[in-house]
């Protein structure tokens, strides 16, 4: 009986030694999911892959980058959005999915941004310029806009993506020119006609038009922003032309784990993604692409995204948006 008593005994003890080591076990100790709501190969993709190998170093563990495309990035934000809050299933989501389409750009939305995410970091943003075709009599956004006033229904813009859908609209509405919008699936196909002459105009973001702009085939004629850009210095602001600034629709990166990831996880994560982006190799590699890094505090990261939902809901019933 004494035996069998002191076996038992030996084999509580033993587990909870076993356990010991589990439970103490820091964070991260296995890979860690990563899920990117386009398509490999695209901008969102190539972010991904840039940060993740000196992520990945700094924390220990593999990063294992899973696309996600679909309904305007609202798929594989819910997939973050209904994970566990462990800290392994981490996301590279969007303004598209963190703000316009829960503004109301998008149906079908099924989690709250707010409710149902945790903010790590802003990790990046991509810019927008008003280009023109350049057979378009126009230097500047004012002169632009003047042509299009003294030629109601002569001219067309084309939009390939949300922000370029946004700006374009507003332009249209703010300034109300009589212009017609033909929206392209995407962007390239855009320039394309863009530079053909299709198309006459178009808000087009900075990443898939500089190397156009860079070459001639394309005109800027002004940024939507308070500042100019680092990427195209010679191009005015609109507040420098004299006109009023937009919203900032422009496009954003955001590191988010579901709600309820606990916050040491959370600050691990910040302080080390963070660290990444200030790192002179990779900020140069982001610029090399035509993204501007933007490291953040977690605060800064919530509040960012509670101030961009109200833009966006905002534009989306403004300016009637709808992506189906």
């Amino acid at each position: 009986m004494k035996i069998v008593r002191w076996l038992a005994g030996l084999a509580v003890a033993a587990s909870f030694v076993a356990a010991v080591p589990v439970a103490a076990q820091p964070y991260p100790n296995k890979p860690i999911r990563l899920i990117v709501p386009f398509a490999p190969g695209s901008g969102s993709d190539i972010l991904a892959r840039i940060l993740s190998e000196p992520l990945s170093q700094a924390l220990g563990q593999p990063i294992v980058i899973d696309n996600k495309p679909g309904n305007n990035t609202t798929v594989g934000t819910e997939i973050v959005a209904t994970a566990a809050p462990d800290g392994y299933t981490l996301g590279l989501l969007t303004n598209s999915g963190l703000a316009a389409s829960p503004g109301g750009l998008t149906s079908g939305v099924r989690y709250d941004p707010v409710k149902d995410l945790a903010y790590i970091a802003l990790v990046a943003s991509v810019n927008y310029v008003w280009l023109v075709n350049n057979d378009v009599n126009a230097k500047t956004a004012p002169e632009l806009i003047k042509l299009i006033q003294a030629n109601p229904g002569k001219y067309n813009y084309a939009s390939g993506n949300t922000g370029g859908i946004s700006y374009g609209g507003y332009l249209k509405n703010a300034h109300k020119l009589d212009v017609t919008h033909v929206p392209y699936k995407s962007t390239p196909p855009a320039l394309a006609d863009l530079i053909s002459g299709h198309v006459q105009i178009m808000v087009a973001d900075v990443p898939a038009s500089l190397s156009m702009i860079r070459a001639g085939k394309v005109r800027p004629v002004g940024v939507p922003s308070p500042k100019r850009y680092e990427l195209l210095p010679d191009v005015p602001t609109f507040a420098e032309s004299g006109l009023p600034t937009p919203p900032n629709m422009d496009g954003w990166w955001a590191l988010v784990a579901p709600a309820g990831t606990p916050d040491a996880i959370l600050d691990r994560l910040n302080k080390e993604v963070v660290k990444v982006l200030e790192t002179e190799a990779i900020r140069a590699k982001l610029l090399q692409t035509s993204l501007v890094p933007t490291p953040s505090t977690r605060e800064q990261a919530v509040q960012y995204q509670k101030d961009q939902l109200q833009v966006w809901t905002k534009m989306v019933k403004d300016l009637n948006l709808k992506v189906e």
